[in-house]
């Protein structure tokens, strides 16, 4: 990408030069692609291994531990089965950029997430009626799920 000189500064020895900005800018159509060029990079030269299907998902694994990140936007989530190196992802990614930490996940793309010690529950439920009141059907006949409410989903361990 290149920029014209804009009005007022220009390079009177060089009138015809453009500039080439040395980083993307925000709202550039190709900000995305930088920014994610550039922390790709940054965690494979910090051993994270990159999602095969899914480029925007990488894994870090160290003896039995695994921190996994997923990148969406400018938005990341990541856990870890260790606190340990949460810290130090965190601790790596504050020293590189700028950011904040939000803490434990609550939402993400519409999910909502409860994390309790009996297992991780996701659900849209604050979605679903935000759905509801948009096209007003706040009130209207509810009908019961076709599944009993005692199944449990899991991993299928045939097929």
């Amino acid at each position: 990408m290149f920029v014209k000189q804009p009005p007022g500064f220009e390079d009177l020895k060089h009138p015809d030069h453009v500039y080439k900005p040395k980083k993307s800018l925000y709202d550039l159509k190709q900000a995305p692609r930088a920014w994610y060029d550039i922390l790709r990079n940054l965690l494979i030269k910090n051993d994270f291994k990159r999602g095969k299907v899914d480029t925007t998902l990488f894994r870090r694994t160290l003896e039995k531990d695994i921190l996994i990140m997923h990148i969406y936007v400018d938005d990341i989530i990541f856990g870890s089965t260790n606190a340990a190196l949460c810290k130090e992802y965190f601790k790596l990614m504050h020293d590189e950029f700028e950011m904040s930490m939000m803490g434990e996940l609550r939402f993400f793309l519409e999910i909502q997430i409860n994390q309790c010690k009996d297992g991780v529950y996701v659900h849209q439920t604050k979605y679903t009626k935000e759905l509801l009141k948009n096209f007003k059907l706040e009130v209207c006949k509810v009908m019961n799920t076709p599944m009993h409410p005692t199944s449990t989903l899991s991993k299928e361990d045939v097929g």
